[in-house]
């Protein structure tokens, strides 16, 4: 069973509790604050730093190192596609 769940475009833990929410392209906590943005297969912090990318079925950080494989955000997160919202909101709020 999944720790967490999508729930439209917010995240919820298992208590059901908000943790995150995705709105267009940008990733905002649970306090509606905005912490980051998508563009294309790569997340980027507010400074425009990037933070995370996505290769094949591969997650890499910024650095470069592979942190996961799709496969982990789909066993954490229930109702999660392969898409890069879903990913990011797992490198933000999950790992």
């Amino acid at each position: 069973m999944s720790d967490y769940r999508m729930s439209g475009s917010a995240l919820y833990n298992a208590n059901h509790e908000l943790v995150a929410k995705a709105k267009g392209e940008s990733l905002l906590d649970n306090a509606n604050r905005r912490v980051g943005f998508v563009r294309g297969d790569t997340l980027f912090d507010m400074e425009d730093r990037k933070m995370m990318s996505v290769r094949d079925s591969e997650i890499y950080d910024a650095s470069g190192k592979r942190v996961a494989s799709l496969s982990v955000v789909k066993k954490r997160i229930q109702g999660a596609a392969e898409e890069m919202i879903f990913i990011a909101l797992w490198y933000c709020f999950i790992r």
